[in-house]
Parts: C-alpha cells; structure tokens; sequence
C-alpha cells in the first residue's frame, strides 16, 4: 500500500487514518456472519436453531389466518423460496403485539421474534424450516390489500397439486411484467437474476485471471452503419444526431490499437428491432471480448470455448450456484445440467458451416439454403442433432461450434478465412438449439479495412467525419486482432 499523503506534505503513514481505513475495508464476511452480527437470524437456518432458543428474523408475510377469535394468529413466512410457520397467541402477547395481528396482509416485510418450537423437514416440495412461537412482531413495510395473485405459483405449504404443478402454463408474459414485482418475488424468478449475477462474475474472474482488463464502452454514439435502421435515434445539442450503440466492438479495436491488449466490457446495446422472439430485443445486456490475436485466428475459439466451458462447469458445480439452480428448476425444469460433449481435447465439437448445412440435408433430412443464413428451425434442428448419441463426431453434448461463416453474411471487417476468401475466420456456439455467442477475428490492416468499407452495400465513407476516428486508430497501425460477443 502506498504511504498516506497527509494535510502538510508529509508522506509518513497517518496512523489514524490508516486504522479507520483497514476497519472500512476488513475481510469481506459471509450473510451468515452479517446476520449474527446484528442478531438476526436467517429463515432458512431456523432448522439449525435450538428448540426453545429465541430467533428473530424478516421475512414477507405468505398468508394469514386470522380466524377472528381470541385465540391465535396464524401466519405462514417467506424467505426465498422458503417457509416458516408463525402462530401468535394474543392472550400471550402485549396489547400492542396483539393489535398488530389483527392488521397483518399478505405480503408485507415483517420482523418477528420468538422461540423455535418445532424442526420441520421437507416433504416433496414443501420447503418448510421450522414453527415459531411469535410473541414479538413488527411490520416493517406494509403491503395493502388486493395486490395480484396467482401469477406464478411459490409452490408454497396449502397449495393444491394442480396450483403448484401449473408453472408457467396459461400464465402469458404480459401478466408477469405487468407484475414483475410481485413475480419476481418468486423464488425461482428471482434465482435467475442470481444466475445472470453469476454468469458475469465467473466471466470476469476468469478473464480478469488472464489478464483481462475492463474498459468501458459509450452507450452513446455519433456513428451509425450506413443501411442499418435498427438504431435508437437520440437528440443531441447543437442539432447534432446520435444514436444508442448496438455493440461496443468499434471502441474495443479503437482501445486495441492503443495497445490495450486484452480488454472487455460488459454493457447494455440497444437494437430497435421490432421482432418478438427470444433472438430479437430491443435492449440486453452484452459480454464483448477483445484482444490481440499472437499466432492464429483459432487463438480467439480457444479463449471463448474455455470462457464458456468455465463459466458453464462453475455453475453446475459451485455450491453457492448450484443452490440458485435447484430453486430455478422448480419453475424451469431444464435449468442448468448442461452435458458438454468435449472431444480428446478438451474441446467442443466443431464444425464448418458448410458441413453444418449437409448435415442439415443429408442426415437431418431438412431442405436447407446454402447462401443463407440458419433460421431458428434449423438451429434447433442441429442442436437436437448434437444432442443425441449418434452424430459420430462425438458424445452427446448441448454445445457445439461452427465456424467459417460466408462473407456475405458476416459484417465487412471479418477476417477472410485462408483459402477460401468466400469464407471469415468467424465461429458461433450453439447452445441447446440457438446462438449463444459469437466469435471473430477482424481485419487489423487499415489499407483493407478501407477497401471493405468501400465495398460494403451500402458502402461506408471511410474519410467522413463519423467514421475517421475509427479509421485513423487504423492507420497508426493496428495488431491482429478479434473476440467474441455474448447476450
């Protein structure tokens, strides 16, 4: 650590502050630690509480029956996906404690306080901890009455089969992001944002471990893709037009040639594109990995593949993920569980476009468009393909590569693959049926980026003032160079 600079110059450690500091940034500490700290209690370690022992802890209020008598309140607790029974018995409790029952409604943030009286185990899917004795309450945010139910079940104690077997069946999107609070609340959606959450910080450990380094990219852009309609249009000062950014690439090979040799960024990219469907969104959250190519355009598959396989391995075999995955297969069975077909290499099958589009005639049996693009269909086609025993190119897997993709449907500065220049030193991986990430190597030297710039329809002016900082990044001499892109 570097010396403290203190108010008159002096570069001596400022002993005091030093010692305010190190108790600001102390090791970091587990929930469980944070919890025991502030006397609270987690719900789902109320099996671990001693029967009899006091535990206090919040959670949301599931359900009330409140019987109108002058026995007991009864309630039934949620925590992430799990349950506590809470009973009050108001001849027990003060007048205040008592009064507050009485007012409780579904869903709101409660503090409660009181022995644990019984362990529950789980039977089926009831994940239920334990009972508790209530006899200290207080609401911490009250919902009021009338709020929407029965989007997704919680699959919570009391529900009916049918209710909790139901899923997502007849519920439509609109109604859940109509509510997305409420369904969020949802143990097994909300595990999803846990999910993405991990993604990005497997993807980060494991570039940062390799000498990556974050450097951001503008979301707003004073250049567009000449043809490209698919661009967010944003009002500017002095009358000036810009546009929110599609994809940070431009930036990444810019920072490149600044000798950033290993970067990436995760960002939101905009794409107004009007299409409903799980390929189409107007706004997502982008992986863009760039770095300087040493040797060989496969150098850029090599990195991707292993991105991928590690962040797919720590998922499914990392506890603290894993537990997010069981809670997400409640409501989306096929959450996780990748099988990642890898040959004696280490590797993903890969295949060439061109073998892609045989398989699809020859052994798939699907009548298929050499000079066009996979649709969807065919996509999941392959997917299901290479899920089974029988490819022969491997054992079964749920991803797999190909590479070369034509030219004329790949952007102007891919890479054109050696011998054959119809072809790009370009790659996707398909993941159970659809594209998942996106790979490249882009042309680095600036006297052929700017006859592919030229050549383009609609050709892009390379000497225009929207597109001369990228072209001159250019000419100052730019190192090989590519990486791939995830959503």
């Amino acid at each position: 650590m570097a010396p403290f600079i203190t108010a008159n110059g002096d570069d001596n450690y400022d002993t005091e502050v030093k010692a305010r500091l190190d108790h600001k940034i102390a090791p970091r500490v587990s929930v469980e630690e944070l919890s025991h700290d502030d006397g609270l209690t987690q719900l789902s370690a109320l099996g671990e509480v001693a029967l009899g022992r006091i535990a206090t802890f919040d959670a949301r209020i599931h359900s009330v029956n409140d019987t109108d008598t002058t026995d007991a309140v009864n309630i039934l607790l949620r925590d992430g996906g799990l349950f506590a029974f809470g009973s009050i018995k108001l001849k027990d409790v003060d007048d205040e404690t008592a009064e507050t029952a009485h007012s409780l409604t579904a869903e709101s943030l409660v503090r409660v306080s009181g022995p644990v009286i019984a362990h529950r185990k789980t039977h089926g899917r009831d994940e239920i901890t334990a009972s508790i004795e209530i006899n200290k309450l207080k609401i911490i945010s009250a919902a009021k009455t009338g709020l929407a139910k029965g989007l997704v079940s919680h699959r919570a104690p009391g529900e009916d089969s049918e209710q909790r077997e139901s899923g997502l069946d007849g519920i439509s999107l609109n109604d859940r992001l109509d509510n997305r609070v409420l369904d969020v609340r949802v143990a097994s959606t909300a595990s999803i944002f846990k999910i993405f959450s991990g993604v990005h910080e497997l993807a980060v450990e494991y570039l940062s471990g390799r000498g990556f380094h974050w450097t951001p990219t503008p979301s707003l852009i004073n250049y567009k893709i000449p043809g490209d309609d698919d661009y967010f249009s944003v009002p500017y000062f002095a009358g000036k037009d810009a546009w929110l950014t599609q994809t940070g690439e431009v930036h990444l090979g810019m920072a490149l040639s600044a000798d950033l040799d290993r970067i990436y960024d995760v960002h939101p990219v905009f794409r107004r594109e009007r299409n409903v469907s799980t390929r189409h969104l107007t706004e997502f959250i982008s992986l863009e990995v760039a770095f300087i190519v040493k040797h060989d355009w496969e150098e850029i598959l090599e990195l991707t593949e292993s991105t991928i396989l590690f962040i797919i391995h720590n998922l499914q075999e990392r506890q603290k993920h894993k537990s997010e995955l069981d809670v997400a297969r409640r409501l989306y069975p096929s959450a996780g569980g990748f099988r990642l077909g890898l040959d004696a290499k280490g590797r993903l099958i890969r295949i060439t476009f061109k073998e892609a589009k045989r398989i699809l005639r020859e052994t798939i049996g699907r009548q298929t468009d050499d000079q066009k693009d996979f649709s969807r269909e065919e996509e999941a086609a392959l997917g299901h393909y290479f899920a089974g025993d029988n490819s022969g190119l491997g054992p079964a897997t749920d991803l797999f590569v190909i590479t070369h993709y034509p030219r004329h449907l790949r952007p102007y500065n891919f890479f054109p693959a050696a011998g054959d220049e119809s072809a790009t030193n370009s790659f996707d991986i398909i993941m159970r049926g659809q594209e998942a990430c996106t790979g490249l190597q882009l042309i680095h030297a600036h006297a052929e980026l700017r006859r592919a710039m030229l050549a383009r329809d609609p050709p892009i002016d390379p000497d225009s003032d929207m597109w001369r900082p990228f072209v001159e990044a250019y000419e100052a001499g730019a190192p090989p160079q590519g990486g791939f892109g995830s959503k």
